[in-house]
């Protein structure tokens, strides 16, 4: 990576806490990390840490004039929202207030800015599907309000023209699990349940579809995608970001069980079943492994115990 400004948004969450490692290891200039919670954890050194909602508009510019990045990695965004106008608010509108803020700081300083924008395979929905694996071609027609938002954020991303002062490229992420997953994903969830149980916090795994298939990628070979699409990536496209094959949900939870020693019951929960849930899907990442070099390099049995071993107290408990 060439010393440049970095800015990343999203720069505490699961991934940005593994992409700011990622490039302080490779040591650019100066990097900001915007994000809307309060924690310093990127404070000192070469990173500058900002609490900053992409909505207001006001103080964004004001820390995108501050950063006056080269390079930004947006990673921002609601996975889990209490309806459509909130997923709209800030996945979509907070995404327009940077590009916006961001225009205005490329002319401002007369040079272009590139900008790797994260999205997810959530817009794909049931008509991306009948054609396995998913290539970054499919129809989207996103089953749910996440996804819905998600594809809004990366038309608009697709839509930057090609002689603007921004050079956007998307990165199509599939399914992420790696050490310090929250429960916000069936393989967080599953481990931190699995650590509850071997605690004597818990006495049963509580879950959903366990049939589904899912393409999973662990989120430090999606950093290392996100860094390989900021070198060598074409502006106004889309990559998949994924591992390229499908995994079992419920084979990942027997991983974890084996691997904690636990025989702790599996209740399935119909609430937390979806009704759309789409059975089978993975990705097909050919045109980011011909275009930059990236593919993926860390095997799901390491991932999964890398995750049990970030949330889990198993080893003082045994």
């Amino acid at each position: 990576m060439h010393r440049r400004r970095i800015l990343i948004t999203g720069a505490c969450g699961f991934t940005g806490r593994h992409l700011s490692a990622r490039l302080a290891d490779q040591q650019p200039a100066a990097m900001t990390g915007l994000d809307s919670v309060q924690r310093e954890v990127l404070a000192g050194g070469q990173w500058t840490y900002v609490r900053c909602d992409l909505s207001d508009r006001d103080l964004l510019r004001s820390e995108v004039h501050r950063a006056s990045p080269d390079l930004v990695f947006h990673l921002a965004g609601l996975i889990r929202a209490d309806s459509p106008d909130e997923f709209h608010r800030v996945n979509v509108e907070g995404f327009r207030g940077l590009l916006s803020a961001l225009r205005q700081d490329a002319k401002r300083r007369g040079r272009k800015i590139r900008v790797v924008a994260v999205g997810s395979a959530a817009e794909i929905g049931l008509a991306g599907v009948s054609c396995l694996p998913v290539t970054e071609d499919a129809p989207c027609r996103p089953d749910s309000d996440y996804g819905r938002s998600k594809w809004e954020a990366t038309r608009l991303a697709l839509a930057e023209p090609a002689d603007g002062p921004l050079e956007v490229i998307v990165a199509r992420v599939f399914n992420l699990i790696g050490p310090g997953q929250g429960t916000g994903s069936a393989p967080g969830s599953f481990a931190h349940q699995v650590a509850a149980v071997a605690r004597g916090d818990a006495d049963a795994i509580r879950c959903g579809n366990l049939d589904a298939r899912r393409d999973f990628v662990d989120v430090r070979d999606a950093a290392d995608a996100y860094i390989a699409l900021a070198r060598h990536g074409r502006p106004g496209q889309l990559y998949n970001v994924c591992a390229g094959r499908s995994y079992r949900i419920g084979d990942l939870l027997d991983h974890l069980l084996r691997a904690a020693g636990s025989r702790a019951p599996v209740l399935i929960e119909p609430s937390r079943i979806r009704a759309n849930d789409v059975p089978d899907i993975y990705g097909d990442h050919g045109k980011v492994t011909r275009e930059t070099g990236w593919q993926p390099a860390i095997p799901i049995h390491q991932s999964l115990a890398e995750l049990l071993e970030s949330v889990s107290d198993l080893r003082r408990a045994a």
